[in-house]
C-alpha cells in the first residue's frame, strides 16, 4: 500500500512524466467517451459555421471570422460579442434571443448565432472546470437542458423569420424557394408561369421536385446525438420536445 501511494505521488508530482498522459490513464471511460462527444461536437460546430457562412455571406463579419475559429478550435470561453446599441452579451441565452429577434437591423447573425452555440456546449459540459477524472464531474442537469436547447435551436433555425417575413437563416431552402417567398412578401400573390421563369428553374439547376437541403439539419442532429449518447453515459434518458412545444418553446439556462 505504502508503494502504490508513492507511485501515485510520483506520478502526479509530474516528475519525467506528461500530467495529460497521467490524467488519460487515471481517467475512467465513461469520461473518456463524454469528452471524445465534446471534442466531436467542436467539430461540427465548425463545420456548420463554413456552411452558414457560404449560404449566407452577408451574415457574418469577414474580419472576425478567424479569430472566433481559432478561439472554439483552442476550447476557450473568451468570445465576446455586444449588441447594435452596445449591450453585451454574456451567455447563450443572451445570444440566442439576440439572435432570433425578428428585428431586420441585425449584423452579423450568422455570427451570434454560431457564438452562442459554442457557449451552450462550453457551459454544459463545464469545460470552465479543472480536468474530469469521472463522469461524476459533469452536471447532469446541464446536459439535459442542453439537449432540450439544441431541439429547440433546430427548429428555430428552420422556422423563425424575421418582421418581413423573410428567413433568418437560409439553409434548408432551395434558391428558387427563397425567390419565391421574397416575391410572395412583395406582392402576395404569384402565378406558376412566374415560378417556372425563375432563373434556377428555366436553366434547370433546381426543380419545383428536388428534395430541400438537409445538410445543415444533419449536423445538428449528429451533435445531437452526441447530447444524447452523453445522457445515457451518465445512465439517464433523454427528453424529446413534441412539435407542438417547440413552436413556443423558449431557451432555458
Amino acid at each position: 500500500m505504502k508503494y502504490l501511494l508513492l507511485i501515485t505521488i510520483f506520478l502526479f508530482s509530474g516528475c519525467s512524466v506528461n500530467s495529460v498522459e497521467v490524467k488519460k490513464i487515471f481517467q475512467t471511460d465513461d469520461s473518456t467517451y463524454i469528452q471524445h462527444n465534446y471534442n466531436d461536437i467542436v467539430k461540427l460546430i465548425l463545420e456548420y459555421k463554413i456552411k452558414l457562412d457560404k449560404r449566407n455571406p452577408n451574415n457574418y463579419n469577414k474580419n472576425l471570422s478567424l479569430y472566433i475559429i481559432n478561439s472554439i478550435k483552442s476550447s476557450e470561453d473568451s468570445i465576446i460579442m455586444y449588441t447594435k446599441d452596445k449591450r453585451i452579451l454574456k451567455n447563450h441565452i443572451d445570444y440566442f434571443n439576440y439572435t432570433f429577434s425578428s428585428n431586420i437591423d441585425i449584423d452579423f447573425r450568422n455570427d451570434y448565432l454560431i457564438i452562442g452555440l459554442y457557449k451552450l456546449f462550453h457551459d454544459a459540459f463545464t469545460m470552465k472546470e479543472s480536468y474530469k477524472f469521472s463522469s461524476y464531474g459533469y452536471d447532469l442537469t446541464k446536459i439535459q437542458k442542453l439537449y432540450k436547447n439544441l431541439q429547440i435551436l433546430q427548429w428555430k433555425i428552420k422556422h423563425n423569420k424575421d418582421s418581413n417575413g423573410n428567413y433568418l437563416f437560409n439553409t434548408w431552402q432551395l434558391n428558387w424557394q427563397i425567390k419565391l417567398l421574397n416575391q410572395y412578401n412583395k406582392s402576395k400573390n404569384i402565378e406558376y408561369e412566374e415560378i417556372k421563369n425563375f432563373n434556377y428553374i428555366k436553366n434547370k439547376t433546381e426543380s419545383i421536385f428536388d428534395s430541400s437541403n438537409n445538410s445543415f439539419e444533419k449536423l445538428l442532429d449528429k451533435m445531437i446525438f452526441h447530447v444524447e449518447n452523453s445522457i445515457y453515459l451518465l445512465d439517464m434518458t433523454p427528453e424529446s420536445l413534441t412539435t407542438e412545444i417547440l413552436k413556443t418553446a423558449i431557451f432555458i439556462l
